[in-house]
């Protein structure tokens, strides 16, 4: 099929953070309980219509395990549109992880992409850990987007691919507009957590 635009959208995050079952709950609105740990590298893709322009998301999927992560100087990361950071409401060492995500991505990326923080697994709301301060700290100098998200209910998740390939469409050589993702935050949100990918 043909498309208008053509982009490549990487996630990466600790193990086990839901980084697959966000993937799926998008692509194919499935969510899978215990769903396998990826190992090395996987995507596909969706296409979505804006206006009278059809944009394909090749949406990547990147291992957590360090034994399995991909190197920061491969071209799946210099080559990216957009990076989506993703960790685990309820685990507050995920959040810990998302910086050394940011510097290596920077510093070995062709692209200046866009990025996005995300925090899973909203559903588990006697769970969630208080990250608010580190959160805000983190994005202290720095103009990314968070966003809140439950791969288990869905919520936001269709949100998040849409305004990011909004964002992207916009940021195209013939309207060149500020690199800000404008991502829906809602406080109602949910996730589901995986010790396996949720």
């Amino acid at each position: 099929m043909s498309f208008d635009f053509l982009f490549k959208v990487v996630l990466v995050g600790a193990a086990g953070v839901g980084k697959t079952s966000l993937i799926n709950r998008y692509v194919d609105n499935v969510f899978v309980h215990d769903s396998t740990t990826t190992i090395g590298l996987d995507f596909k893709t969706k296409d979505i219509q804006m206006d009278d322009k059809k944009t394909r998301l090749q949406i990547w999927d990147t291992a957590g395990q360090e034994k399995y992560q991909i190197s920061f100087s491969s071209s799946i990361y210099k080559n990216a549109d957009v990076v989506i950071i993703v960790f685990d409401l309820t685990y507050e060492d995920s959040l810990s992880k998302v910086d050394d995500f940011i510097k290596g991505i920077e510093n070995n990326s062709k692209k200046d992409p866009l990025f996005a923080i995300v925090g899973n697994k909203s559903d588990l709301e006697n769970q969630i850990e208080d990250v608010e301060q580190k959160i805000e700290d983190l994005l202290k100098e720095r103009e990314f987007k968070f966003v809140k998200t439950s791969a288990k209910e869905g919520t936001n998740v269709n949100e998040l691919f849409f305004d990011i390939a909004k964002e992207l469409k916009e940021n195209q050589p013939q309207n060149q507009q500020s690199k800000t993702i404008v991502l829906k935050d809602s406080d109602n949100q949910n996730s589901k957590s995986k010790k396996k990918c949720c």
